[in-house]
This record gives C-alpha cells, structure tokens and sequence, in this order.
C-alpha cells in the first residue's frame, strides 16, 4: 500500500506540472497536489532522478523533463485512440468546415490530442499537448461533468476558475449546474467562455464501460441554429470510433473505477489538507 500511495502521489505531481506550462517550485506544487512541501521534494528528487522531471539551476524551479517528453510523444505515435481518431475527426472537419478536436483530461485542464482543420478555420499550425482551462470550453466541461464527485473535488477545489471572457462560469454552483445539464443532454457547448470569437460544441468517445474517454469537439465560429445537426453528427462519428476501437479489442475499460488521489489526511496551506510525511 505504501508503494502504490507514493505512486499516486507522484502521478499528483506531474500532472500538476502538466496542467501549469510554467516551472513550478516546491511551495508552489505542494499547495496544487495538497502535499506537505517535505513529500514533496523528495518525491520531486526520484522523479528526476529517473528523468520524468527537470530542475531548473538557476531559479530551482521544476518542469516536465525529456522522459516525460519522450513517453508522450511515443504515446500520440502509437495510442490506438489517437491513431484511429484522426480519420474520423478529418471527416467531421470536412463535413463541418470548421476544425475538429479530439482532447482528454489533465487535471482541470484540457489536451489537444489530434486536431483536423476545416475550410473555415483561422488556425496556421497545430502543435498537440497545449492545456487549455477545462471550465471555459465545451470540451472540459463534458469530461468534468463526467468525473466523481471527489474527482471533481480534487480538479476544482484547488484554483478559482479564472474569467476570459463575460461569459465564462466562475462559480463551482453554476459549474455544477452545467454538468448537470451536459449529463442530461449527452453533450456540451461552450458559449463564448473561452474565446471571444468562436466556441465549441462537444460529445464524448466512451470506453468498453460507457465512461468518458475523451472529447470529440467541434469548434470555431459556429452557428448555435446548427447545433442540434452538429452534435447528432458527432455523436454518430463518436459512436463509430467506439465501436471500432472495441471491435479491434483496443477500447479500454472502465469496469474498475479510477483510483482517487488520496486527500482526506491532507493539511495544506489556507485551510486545506496536506498529507502527513511518510515515517
């Protein structure tokens, strides 16, 4: 047990340096992974150790490291998900004339695994694993609404959900709201709430177990009259992917629930929990 808790605690930490492009110190991280700044510097010194982070010499500061860099890249290369995803986003694309998505969750933030541009799109270049603010986009909102109620704990309970534009939901009730909306209807829009100039709509690529796996996304100027047409059309596509990535036995499964980041011995700074040092 003891092992499996400092793997979860490690997996806490790069995801935290995931869901921040920016280097992060010791204080820093142990207020986003509720740790006690003692774990986590020693879990920092075997995470470099082996690659999967760097420090930077001059500010101390902590990033992502080569190893992660390299695993991730391996990982778009050769994930089934992904793979088989491109063909079926071109299609939505060209359907649709605007860009289409395929994301997942890090954290409270959203990656761009595979993108594919429609004729009306305004993007030059698409460069994946560019997190974006769960809570603004169509994309992030379905698979937040998705996640357990500690999940959701443990994704939003640590930063306030910045506003970037007027209509962006900065309050956990209307957050909440939301998810209760997107579970009801199956599928997600975004209302402006990340860019001024365009917005989304979202359905999701469920597992062998009916979860969640990712977010096919739709998104650029998009007419709000053509949502119903757009979102019967992805869901058809998302459906397709599925089925297909189950036939070929390379769906994964859900049938055993994710393990939750331990938080409930936390005593963090400002009133939250951080765990206690081990020994």
């Amino acid at each position: 047990m003891g092992n499996v808790r400092a793997v979860q605690r490690a997996a806490r930490i790069v995801t935290a340096l995931t869901e921040h492009p920016y280097p992060l110190g010791i204080v820093e991280l142990a207020k986003f992974v509720r740790l006690s700044p003692g774990s986590v510097h020693r879990l920092l010194a075997t995470l470099v150790s082996v690659g999967w982070v760097e420090q930077n010499s001059r500010t101390s500061k902590y990033r992502l490291g080569m190893g992660a860099v390299g695993i991730g890249s391996v990982a778009l290369v050769t994930n089934p998900v992904v793979h088989d995803g491109r063909a079926h986003l071109a299609r939505v694309a060209q359907w649709s004339g605007h860009d289409a998505v395929l994301s997942t969750l890090v954290g409270g933030r959203t990656v761009q695994l595979a993108r594919a541009a429609g004729i009306n799109t305004d993007l030059i270049e698409f460069e994946p694993g560019h997190p974006q603010p769960a809570h603004a986009m169509a994309d992030g909102k379905l698979l937040l609404a998705f996640l357990s109620e500690e999940e959701l704990a443990d994704v939003l309970g640590v930063e306030e959900l910045r506003r970037f534009t007027p209509n962006t939901i900065t309050d956990l009730g209307g957050m909440r709201r939301e998810f209760d909306e997107i579970r009801a209807r199956g599928y997600s829009v975004d209302n402006f709430e990340r860019f001024d100039t365009g917005r989304g709509v979202a359905v999701p690529v469920v597992d062998s177990g009916g979860r969640p796996l990712a977010a096919m996304m739709c998104l650029g100027k998009l007419d709000p009259a053509q949502d119903a047409e757009l979102v019967q059309q992805l869901q058809s596509v998302a459906r397709e992917m599925s089925d297909r990535l189950n036939a070929t036995g390379d769906l994964p499964s859900s049938s055993f629930e994710p393990t939750r980041f331990p938080t409930s011995d936390d005593d963090a700074p400002g009133g939250a929990r951080s765990e206690p040092d081990p020994g």
